[in-house]
């Protein structure tokens, strides 16, 4: 009798630790906003939620949709999100108008900004000068209107020569096609898969990047606020290894890409977000820094002439340094951000 008792209380005891161990290793909720609707790019965050990957670093991850760059950094400023993926100069814009509630960043995701001018080819507009005394679209809040002034100051164009018409989102490529204004402004692969979208050619669009005319922009960045960051250093490194996994398995695999994407967005055009993500590899993620040093390899020095030179534009405190509101402390090794070689990247649209 003696000899069953206790095996029934050594059965009690292990049920008792196959219940509550689990309890006690509970993955940690990580609530992720997108910039904008599920995009080929944004596979790097949503594959690894599909193939285990956050599940094995202990982390619940939840990737929604964005509504733009502007409403993610003010989503994840209020604490309803832990953290976001978007426009570093949108981040840059709210911490000026918010100097008690600034974010930071936590790992760059593009290493060269997408924004640019477009233009009929037809019109003869090829570069910055031809711009002069002509229209150009653009919805008032975008980034890329936003930061024009640098175009047009890098370039020396008399920005009272330029007569802007401020539209919505959706009729920017149309106004293009039907030659109301001579150009618009926007981003890069927005704008090009929007011109597919509605039966354009891609010959038939000159492109200007501000990157490629004077402007040194970043891209893309993954944005926390510091409260949340420095309460859970161990959370967001985990997140950030899971998202460089995603982004070497976008790279490898852009059909589990795009197939991940159209799990969460079945109406996305399959052709279009395979386009979208070579578009968005050779242009803006795969540069050849990146190809060289790895993901995730903007230096402070370059993020602080990037404050510099955009700083006046937003109304930046001029004290503003880089390591206020960037930091590689939490992004894996340096080996780990390191890409198989996939040849050079392109530096064309």
């Amino acid at each position: 009798m003696a000899f069953r008792r206790k095996n029934w209380m050594a059965g009690m005891l292990l049920a008792t630790t196959f219940v509550v161990a689990p309890l006690a290793n509970a993955a940690d909720r990580v609530k992720f906003i997108l910039d904008w609707a599920y995009q080929s790019q944004h596979s790097m965050f949503t594959i690894p939620a599909d193939d285990g990957t956050y599940a094995e670093l202990d982390l619940n991850v939840q990737v929604d949709r964005g509504a733009g760059s502007g409403d993610t950094v003010a989503k994840v400023a209020s604490g309803a999100y832990e953290m976001g993926v978007a426009d570093f100069y949108s981040m840059l814009r709210f911490n000026s108008q918010n100097p008690d509630n600034k974010l930071m960043a936590v790992m760059a995701v593009d290493d060269r900004s997408a924004l640019a001018v477009a233009s009929l080819s037809a019109t003869g507009i090829k570069t910055p000068a031809e711009l002069k005394g002509k229209t150009i679209a653009s919805p008032a809040g975008d980034a890329s209107r936003q930061l024009f002034p640098l175009f047009a100051q890098a370039n020396n164009i008399d920005e009272s020569s330029i007569s802007w018409n401020n539209i919505s989102i959706e009729l920017r490529e149309p106004i293009l096609r039907r030659g109301d204004a001579d150009a618009i402004t926007g981003h890069l692969t927005t704008i090009s898969m929007a011109i597919d979208a509605i039966g354009m050619k891609r010959d038939d669009i000159q492109f200007m990047a501000y990157s490629d005319y004077g402007v040194e922009l970043v891209g893309h960045v993954v944005v926390a606020r510091p409260e949340y960051v420095q309460s859970n250093p161990d959370v967001v490194r985990r997140f950030l290894r899971g998202a460089v996994h995603g982004y070497k398995k976008m790279v490898a695999d852009p059909q589990l890409a795009v197939a991940s994407i159209r799990k969460r967005d079945p109406m996305a055009n399959a052709d279009i977000e395979l386009a979208r993500l070579k578009m968005s590899l050779d242009y803006r993620m795969l540069t050849p820094n990146v190809q060289k040093n790895g993901i995730s390899s903007v230096s402070p020095e370059r993020i602080q002439r990037s404050i510099d030179q955009v700083g006046p534009v937003f109304g930046v405190d001029p004290s503003t340094k880089a390591a206020d509101i960037y930091t590689t402390e939490y992004l894996p090794d340096r080996a780990e951000l390191q890409l198989p070689p996939t040849g050079p990247a392109s530096s064309t649209p």
